[in-house]
């Protein structure tokens, strides 16, 4: 079993993952005894950074469990990283718009692939990180124009989702709405997806997509990539701050908290390491986040074995 660079200590498990009474903004400390990391407030577009998912508390990291159960799994995990073919994601995207104009949420076709292309190329290692060892195939695309939806909260989640959805935990299902002013999107993890069901899949804001209005900041894909993450079983970089397991990934320094914008030389814990700023499971800009790490890669090899290989 991997090492981890935090310390040990006890920490709640915060996983970026929705229920069904979120999203509230600016909601209180979720845990006992503010020991788990708070839900982030609504941030919006003119203070210079979005708030890109929420957090909730759901208890122990489940896949910790599955690995000492399966010994052998990190192994495999390794094999699969030097392959010669990786594993292929099918991937079905959910238009939901108010009417058929861009500004209603019709996103264009090359807005699709191009974000198709963003997830390989990120993946892949193509842009400086490890490579993961997953690749994305677009099998379809869903346009349901309801307005009600297109402004969509978690208490319309339910409905939609159960209309929509295609596949089992092994098909990637993004739905693209219009989210707010502050929230870029939400994602259910890899652990949960036998519980979850119907809700399993990834929510993003459509300004987010490639080709998006918000530019590099916000609008160069990396929103589904972040999201994506989750849904193959990552924690963010700052998850847990300082101490305890921090993200269960010995190959990302320790982080106190979200890093915001571009900053420079930003290093947060005593422990070894500058802020992993530049990973795309922190909440930097789009432009300033291009890599997972070796030990995220296999981290997401083994939550697809655990809970979504076919």
């Amino acid at each position: 079993m991997r090492g981890t660079v935090r310390t040990a200590a006890s920490v709640c498990a915060v996983l970026l993952v929705m229920s069904l009474g979120a999203p509230v903004a600016n909601a209180t400390v979720v845990g006992g005894n503010g020991a788990c990391l708070s839900r982030q407030g609504a941030v919006g577009r003119s203070s210079g950074h979005m708030t890109r998912d929420e957090v909730r508390t759901t208890g122990v990291d489940k896949l910790t469990g599955w690995l000492s159960r399966h010994p052998s799994a990190e192994t495999a995990a390794q094999a699969q990283l030097t392959a010669s073919t990786p594993v292929t994601i099918p991937v079905v995207f959910h238009v939901i718009r108010k009417n058929t104009t861009v500004d209603g949420g019709n996103v264009p076709k090359s807005w699709i692939t191009n974000q198709i292309s963003v997830l390989n190329s990120s993946y892949s290692g193509g842009t400086g990180g490890a490579d993961t060892g997953f690749q994305f195939s677009l099998q379809s695309i869903t346009r349901t124009t309801n307005a009600n939806w297109f402004k969509l909260t978690s208490g319309k989640e339910k409905k939609m989702k159960a209309a929509l959805k295609v596949g089992g935990p092994e098909t990637l299902n993004i739905y693209s709405a219009d989210l707010g002013n502050s929230l870029l999107g939400w994602s259910y993890f890899a652990q949960d997806a036998a519980k979850d069901g119907v809700l399993d899949g990834v929510v993003i804001h459509f300004d987010t997509l490639p080709g998006g209005p918000w530019g590099s900041n916000y609008s160069e894909g990396d929103t589904a990539t972040h999201e994506i993450g989750h849904w193959l079983n990552l924690y963010h970089t700052f998850q847990g701050g300082c101490t305890g397991s921090g993200d269960y990934i010995a190959d990302t320094p320790a982080e106190a908290s979200a890093a915001y914008q571009c900053p420079t030389g930003r290093d947060t814990c005593s422990a070894p390491g500058t802020d992993p700023i530049t990973n795309f499971m922190d909440y930097t800009y789009d432009s300033c986040m291009y890599q997972f790490t070796p030990d995220q890669a296999v981290r997401m090899q083994e939550a697809w074995t655990a809970y979504r290989a076919p």
